[in-house]
């Protein structure tokens, strides 16, 4: 039974397999570091919304003492100047 050359010879496409250059495994780490600072920026910013005061937070308040105190550091925060 004859045998072509394409028989004898494996074509594997595994990772594994391959040379693997030293720069692939700083890349890989500095991916991972950008990822997992962007993650955490993420969540801190969305800490920061939730945590912030609101109009519609302020007005759900109960006492009146409460709210005008809420609308005060509502009005506080609104009205800094941006940073540069």
């Amino acid at each position: 039974m004859p045998t072509s050359s394409s028989d004898d010879q494996e074509t594997t496409s595994k990772e594994g397999d391959q040379p693997k250059a030293p720069r692939d495994g700083v890349d890989r780490l500095a991916i991972r570091i950008s990822l997992l600072v962007l993650c955490v920026a993420l969540f801190l910013a969305a800490y920061w919304m939730i945590r912030a005061p609101s109009f519609s937070q302020c007005s759900a308040l109960e006492k009146v003492t409460e709210r005008n105190t809420c609308y005060d550091k509502l009005r506080n925060d609104l009205l800094k100047p941006p940073v540069r």
